[in-house]
């Protein structure tokens, strides 16, 4: 059972999460069962009797019977109360007692959003204490308006109490005696070795999940191969970035494994690639433009004649050499460093 004065209609905080509160979708196997128990009608030893007004009795079902059924249908995590309003309708000084009467407007929501809501009353009479007064029909009121909303799901919640011929036949239904309490059944100590256990397992796995996730550029809560996880422990971040962009073997890994990544990991790490590419391209083009002219410069003085697509190097035999260019040498400036470099 959930409390909460929110709605819990969608996720909190952007939780990364199966199925939000709210929004489960019962399997139909799961939907029949549910609806074949709330048909049924209590018995007798669900329902109690008090004294009104008139000498007459009333049948009742108690709040903790009626919160431990909605459990035994729904589940513990199954469903959820919320107050949406409540209000003091008067406080009167009477004698040196108080009267107080209040009304609460309680909701009941199942996990795939279903839920009723009703309005409960609480009243506390004669009591010395304002405060205690009002701490009463608060309570009483809550409680009162959580079983009307719970008995609107079906007849296993109390909404056959409502039918008088189902009272008078209930009446003369004998009831079974209460089972005897086994102490080994009891909670005699505090903690719960098995439950603590469970619980360390499950928060060690999703933190694990959640740091992998995280280094690999992928949301938490989803394992990351065995690979990718062991190669991002062995480097620090940094130098896992660095090795990255540097070696064409883990470029090519990096991009493996961000297949499963989010589309803004996939763009940055294809944009990476193509500046990588760009830069190789631009140097190997200058590397080769420089052996160029070091050859023409470097030629045999038998052998300086060479036809280039920029310009024409002439040299006579008689060891008088004479260099035409179609452009002058002081215009041949050596393209700069950074006019290749730029990034795209």
């Amino acid at each position: 059972m959930m409390h909460d004065s929110a709605d819990h209609s969608g996720c909190k905080n952007g939780e990364n999460i199966t199925a939000c509160f709210g929004q489960y979708r019962y399997t139909a196997e799961e939907y029949q069962a549910i609806q074949n128990a709330l048909r049924q009608k209590l018995g007798p030893e669900y329902i109690s009797t008090r004294q009104a007004g008139g000498g007459q009795k009333v049948c009742y079902i108690e709040g903790h019977r009626v919160i431990s059924l909605a459990n035994e249908l729904f589940g513990y995590n199954g469903w959820s109360h919320s107050i949406s309003q409540q209000n003091v309708d008067f406080v009167d000084l009477i004698n040196g007692k108080f009267y107080v009467g209040v009304s609460a407007f309680v909701k009941v929501q199942l996990k795939d959003g279903s839920f009723h809501e009703d309005v409960g009353y609480g009243v506390s009479e004669g009591q010395k204490s304002k405060a205690l007064s009002l701490e009463k029909a608060r309570k009483e009121a809550v409680t009162d308006g959580l079983k009307r909303a719970l008995k609107s799901f079906g007849n296993a919640l109390g909404n056959c109490i409502l039918n008088k011929q189902y009272l008078m036949a209930i009446n003369k239904i004998p009831k079974q005696p209460p089972p005897d309490l086994d102490p080994a059944e009891m909670k005699r100590s505090d903690g719960e070795p098995l439950v603590e256990r469970v619980r360390y397992s499950s928060l060690v796995q999703a933190d694990q999940w959640s740091r992998a996730g995280s280094e690999m550029g992928r949301p938490p809560l989803q394992q990351p191969p065995p690979q990718a996880e062991q190669e991002s422990t062995d480097l620090h971040p940094y130098q896992q970035e660095s090795a990255i962009k540097h070696d064409p073997s883990r470029t090519a890994n990096a991009a493996d494994v961000s297949l499963h990544s989010d589309p803004k990991q996939q763009r940055k790490l294809k944009q990476q690639q193509m500046q990588q590419k760009f830069r190789e391209q631009m140097l190997a083009k200058k590397m080769q433009e420089g052996q160029q002219l070091n050859v023409e410069l470097t030629a045999p003085p038998g052998d300086r004649r060479t036809n280039s697509g920029q310009g024409r190097l002439s040299i006579s035999g008689s060891g008088n050499a004479r260099i035409n260019h179609s452009t002058p040498v002081s215009s041949q400036v050596r393209p700069r460093e950074d006019e290749y470099l730029a990034d795209a």
